[in-house]
């Protein structure tokens, strides 16, 4: 019986993350092939490091044909966070809700992660992104320009002192749909994000935040869960609701 081929194109430049996803994908019966196919063919999936050029046009292959698409990215919190090893995993585009199945609180809560109380004043920050990838995740090149506040440029871009430094006298910040933003959030700094339907969205209320970072969670996973498959599993097994 031929297996499945799952097309990797990931970025290589961390060798333990590559061999967790072929390691994750051999436990649901798939064979890791690195590269962009042409297309699609029997149960082969797509599994892309972001959505860019080539890799999206494949991307839109795959789906148009009925076969699975499944997008890896840095984690939305910080790929070293609460002392282990993170990557965000989704179907289709990451940093959008709805696009991931998602369970109970207990995967937020047991992190233990206390969320600071909202700060009533300070400056506002726009906090930029490097506008890549495609619709609708990527940042719009000309988002940000005529918006009153202070430019955080980001740090890919332009040497910058630490986020958390900056943000010190912030009392609101403005996102298009940045992973600095939710960091924010967890020091107490409202946000107000333009990014239609970001994985982030919340309504800058104790409840609003708590619930969203419970959500959240369900598309971030540890490097030993990816190696496991259980991130894979739940997106190719569970109908998206």
């Amino acid at each position: 019986m031929v297996r499945p081929r799952a097309w990797l194109n990931l970025r290589y430049t961390v060798p333990a993350r590559r061999a967790a996803f072929v390691a994750g994908l051999a436990s649901l019966g798939f064979l890791a092939v690195d590269g962009i196919p042409r297309k699609p063919e029997g149960s082969d999936i797509f599994v892309t490091w972001n959505r860019i050029g080539d890799a999206d046009a494949a991307a839109r292959r795959f789906e148009s044909a009925g076969n699975a698409v499944v997008v890896a990215e840095n984690a939305s919190w910080g790929n070293e966070f609460a002392g282990e090893s993170w990557y965000t995993i989704a179907r289709s585009h990451h940093n959008t809700a709805g696009n991931f199945p998602v369970g109970d609180s207990e995967r937020w809560d047991s992190l233990a992660i206390d969320l600071l109380p909202w700060r009533t004043q300070g400056e506002t920050v726009i906090l930029l992104q490097r506008g890549i990838g495609s619709a609708p995740v990527a940042m719009p090149r000309t988002w940000g320009s005529g918006i009153p506040g202070r430019t955080r440029q980001h740090p890919g871009i332009r040497a910058a002192i630490s986020l958390e430094a900056d943000l010190a006298r912030a009392g609101k910040v403005i996102t298009w749909g940045s992973g600095a933003a939710i960091k924010a959030l967890m020091w107490g700094i409202p946000v107000e994000s333009h990014m239609p339907n970001w994985i982030a969205e919340q309504d800058n209320t104790d409840n609003g935040r708590l619930e969203m970072f419970r959500r959240l969670a369900w598309a971030q996973w540890r490097l030993s869960e990816i190696t496991d498959g259980i991130p894979f599993r739940r997106l190719l097994d569970a109908a998206l609701k």
